[in-house]
């Protein structure tokens, strides 16, 4: 085969291998399901984002249904640890605080989505906390490789984060 045959040949191949590949617009990387990796917080004198301990051993899945539904739960440390079996009243008040606590830090909500440029903005249906429902909340995105970066609008516990989920 002369060289410009194959030359010829190599740049069909591309061309077909191009056009066969899935635009990967945010649209369509987005749904799926994805396993929190960890939260990070950001340093506003230096303005580098650190690994938050805070958050350490904390857990969660998000999912993205390719349709304009989401659904995600973030849960603390210790949360899959919980005794549910325990009768309430056998509960001391410090007892029931501290689960009260701990149930307040268990994030889950379900949400209708939309993409806007970089930014995705979850309508919340239904969530834990009943003050929760119909809200909006802003998270904006990127991503790096198998991973997605969400940065929300607001702040959690005082500070800047974002969290990074790995596809699953």
């Amino acid at each position: 085969m002369s060289f410009s045959k194959l030359i010829f040949v190599i740049l069909i191949a591309l061309l077909l291998y191009g056009c066969c590949q899935k635009n990967q617009t945010p649209e369509n990387k987005l749904p799926g399901s994805w396993k929190l990796e960890k939260i990070e917080s950001l340093d506003n004198s230096s303005g580098k984002w650190y690994y938050d301990s805070a958050f350490s051993g904390w857990t969660g899945y998000i999912i993205y249904d390719g349709k304009n539904n989401m659904g995600v739960q973030i849960t603390p440390k210790g949360y899959k640890d919980v005794n549910t079996n325990k009768n309430l009243d056998s509960l001391s008040p410090g007892e029931l605080k501290e689960l009260i606590k701990l149930y307040c830090s268990n994030w889950v909500y379900f949400a209708e989505y939309k993409i806007t440029n970089s930014t995705v903005e979850h309508r919340r249906l239904s969530a834990t906390e009943p003050k929760d429902w119909g809200t909006t909340l802003l998270r904006d995105f990127e991503f790096k490789s198998d991973t997605l970066v969400l940065l929300p609008h607001e702040t959690l516990a005082g500070k800047k984060s974002r969290l990074r989920w790995v596809k699953m």
